[in-house]
């Protein structure tokens, strides 16, 4: 049982540092923090250098892989640049073997020692230190979670029965492999079951070919490992995880041929003869991941398509990509302020699919869930984007500026609203059809999404006659639901406490949507040209 709770609650650390990590790092993505890890894997070197001290700080290529998939969902790393960040970190792990051991769990605390306290007493200040302190504490839980799955796993070293199986295998080559990998998959690293194969090998529990076979296995398993890890991502950043695992797979084939040659192949050369079996398992663990990472520019062009067929893109994915912002477009920042309203209007042109399930005329695109999440990924990325463009705006395009900016603060809370008032409207779509409440859903749910509909042809015309019109439309709407709810309530003497409160709930949620919709009209800029989405952004999310 305490092997048990151990390696679940390591699991849970870890599962929960990876998901936290990404969070954080979201809020960190900036375009100096983006302009700063573009420029340390700029290169094919530079990003095989970058991964290989990551993986010799961490001495963990699964921490390495899911910081760098966090870093792909949040848009801070290109899908391309993490491949050889990942493909190289393995090697930086051959430390562990090849010299003295890096705490991990030390190295955990006081990334959540000095993150908590930072944060705790107040010395973290607000905006991007707050989200980098978030990240360094979520950083911590990961390599928490790690370092104690392999303690946990650490008794399995000196096991009977583990002995036992080992004995009862004799000369066999695959009850080593198999065995290599079960543990593998189990204490999430490939460098402690090597270091178990040279320890049981000195012994004599092993010869040197199922010591070798052992190790191979351990490198299969730790890219199940990651592949069992990343069963919650989706898109780039498992596509990511994929190719960590075919990696290993990779080095785990073409290592384990050779020393079943050698088994079945008395008197052939066997490399590093001259050496003792420790330093030779050793060199094998140095292959295992090296072969594989010189290989990698041969197999680069066909990676996307494999990657993608293994794991396709996903609408959340899609949906969550920007299609005219990009960082170049910050050096004419007239330009960039524009291609943020086309943005933004894009992002008002998906809430009315927030409605779907209570219209009659539902498109069937994307789910509710999906609209909302990519939403507010795409509301942080225009933010970023923004105070960029701000910090360089000329003094005759700051008002324009300033107004996107406040425009933006509204697309959260005007999603939300949106979304709440869906909820409802769902809810009171299924009360009895001589409900008040009931006769109300689709009324104010068509109500609704004609207004969202108008703000986002006014976001995208610029036009200030526009504007005006859909502020006078969304003019202030507390008077009539007040009388509305009056009436309902007159109407419907009877009526029991929970159709009451999805009533107000209802009439609530339909008042302050229209409220930030007028809101959202008045701060629209006027634009220096017209703008236009393209015909493919129609079926968006469909």
């Amino acid at each position: 049982m305490d092997l048990i709770a151990t390696l679940l609650g390591g699991l849970g650390l870890f599962l929960a540092g990876v998901r936290g990590l990404g969070s954080a790092l979201q809020g960190m993505a900036g375009r100096r923090l983006r302009i700063a890890v573009a420029r340390a894997t700029r290169g094919g070197l530079s990003a095989a250098l970058t991964g290989a001290a990551l993986g010799a700080l961490t001495q963990s290529s699964n921490a390495v892989t899911f910081i760098a998939a966090s870093m792909v969902q949040a848009g801070l790393l290109p899908l391309a640049r993490a491949l050889p960040v990942v493909a190289w970190c393995n090697l930086g792990t051959v430390v562990l073997v090849l010299a003295a051991s890096l705490d991990l769990r030390l190295a955990a605390l006081w990334l959540i020692g000095v993150a908590g306290c930072a944060a705790t007493l107040g010395r973290g200040g607000g905006g991007r230190w707050k989200a980098v302190l978030e990240a360094t504490f979520q950083l911590g839980l990961l390599f928490l979670g790690l370092a104690i799955l392999k303690s946990g796993a650490a008794p399995l070293r000196d096991a009977e029965a583990l002995r036992g199986a080992m004995e009862l295998a004799g000369h066999a080559l695959l009850p080593p492999f198999l065995l290599g990998t079960a543990i593998a998959l189990v204490a999430q690293s490939s460098s402690t079951v090597t270091i178990l194969a040279i320890a049981l090998a000195e012994v004599g529990l092993l010869d040197g070919a199922q010591a070798g076979m052992a190790v191979c296995g351990a490198s299969l398993g730790s890219g199940l490992s990651v592949l069992l890890l990343a069963g919650g991502l989706r898109g780039a950043a498992r596509r990511l995880a994929t190719f960590q695992a075919l990696f290993k797979a990779a080095g785990a084939v073409l290592l384990a041929v050779p020393f079943i040659v050698w088994h079945f192949g008395p008197g052939l050369p066997v490399p590093f003869a001259e050496a003792d079996l420790p330093h030779r398992l050793g060199c094998l663990f140095v292959a295992l991941q090296l072969v594989p990472a010189l290989l990698l520019p041969l197999i680069t062009p066909y990676l996307p398509k494999l990657l993608e067929r293994l794991s396709p893109t996903t609408p959340e994915e899609t949906l969550a990509q920007p299609k005219f912002l990009y960082d170049q477009a910050l050096d004419d920042v007239p330009t960039a302020l524009d291609l943020a309203g086309q943005e933004q209007a894009r992002l008002f042109g998906r809430l009315p699919w927030l409605l779907d399930g209570v219209r009659e005329e539902g498109r069937g695109g994307a789910d509710r869930a999906t609209v909302s999440a990519t939403g507010e990924a795409m509301e942080r990325r225009i933010a970023a984007f923004l105070e960029e463009a701000l910090a360089r705006c000329p003094r005759e395009e700051l008002g324009r500026a300033v107004a996107l900016q406040n425009l933006n603060g509204v697309l959260s809370p005007l999603r939300e609203a949106a979304e709440g008032l869906a909820v409802a409207l769902e809810a009171a779509s299924r009360r009895d059809a001589g409900d008040p409440v009931h006769a109300l859903a689709a009324p104010l749910a068509e109500a609704l999404h004609l207004l969202l509909t108008e703000l986002q042809e006014a976001a995208l015309s610029g036009d200030g006659g526009d504007a005006g019109t859909l502020a006078e439309l969304a003019a202030d709407r507390s008077a009539m639901m007040d009388g509305l709810r009056r009436r309902i309530a007159r109407a419907g003497a009877d009526m029991p406490p929970e159709g009451v409160d999805l009533l107000f709930r209802v009439t609530a949620l339909f008042e302050r949507a229209v409220w930030l919709i007028r809101r959202a009209a008045l701060l629209l800029p006027p634009a220096r040209s017209g703008w236009a989405v393209p015909a493919e952004d129609e079926d968006e999310g469909a």
